[in-house]
């Protein structure tokens, strides 16, 4: 009857160690957020898959802002605690401060605009509010994506395409400042729905 509860107590201790470590090879493998206006007014989801060395994101939304038109896209650091934190708006409040809380684009490695690991492409709002889309990322993994924030931009983003010269169809003035500015975030304009990552 010993030997019994042994062997029992053995593959129970067995089954239990490797739901532990299936639990532990799955963590971090998945992340969310979930997307809100600056009322508070749930607008989507983006969700973070690992798949074959990528991250596979995918973005649902309806009712989003800024109808017909393309939308700066990024993951933010959420890291300077002075500023707040995650995804704080009042609406009574103008656009520019919204969700600054969420801080800057994610970019540890100090890299130029359209290289920081926070980049993501821009993505296309419907005639009916809503967006549809799935891409691949290569610079971040679900598991480093926790806490931090992705933040819908009111403007599209040119990625620091800066045109020289002073011709009508260059983005911004041809000044040092205005270079440094399209430079830091591609003139993607007020933060208009934002989300808190949370690694599944």
């Amino acid at each position: 009857m010993k030997h019994r509860l042994m062997v029992i107590a053995s593959g129970a201790a067995l089954v239990a160690g490797l739901v532990a470590a299936n639990t532990a090879d799955a963590h971090g493998r998945s992340a969310r957020a979930i997307l809100a206006n600056a009322e508070g007014a749930r607008i989507g989801s983006v969700e973070f898959r690992t798949d074959d060395g990528h991250t596979e994101v995918r973005v649902r939304l309806t009712g989003a802002p800024g109808v017909d038109a393309f939308h700066g896209f990024h993951i933010h650091a959420n890291d300077v605690p002075a500023n707040g934190d995650g995804c704080v708006a009042d609406p009574t409040t103008a656009p520019a401060t919204w969700f600054v809380s969420a801080d800057g684009h994610y970019n540890p490695t100090g890299a130029g605009h359209s290289h920081h690991v926070g980049d993501m492409p821009v993505v296309y709002v419907s005639a009916d509010g809503s967006v549809e889309t799935r891409f691949r990322i290569d610079r971040i993994s679900p598991a480093d994506l926790n806490g931090r924030v992705v933040v819908l931009h009111a403007g599209a983003d040119n990625y620091a395409n800066i045109p020289l010269g002073s011709l009508p169809t260059q983005y911004t003035a041809n000044s040092a400042d205005a270079t440094a500015a399209t430079a830091k975030t591609g003139n993607a304009g007020d933060r208009v729905a934002c989300g808190v990552i949370a690694s599944r």
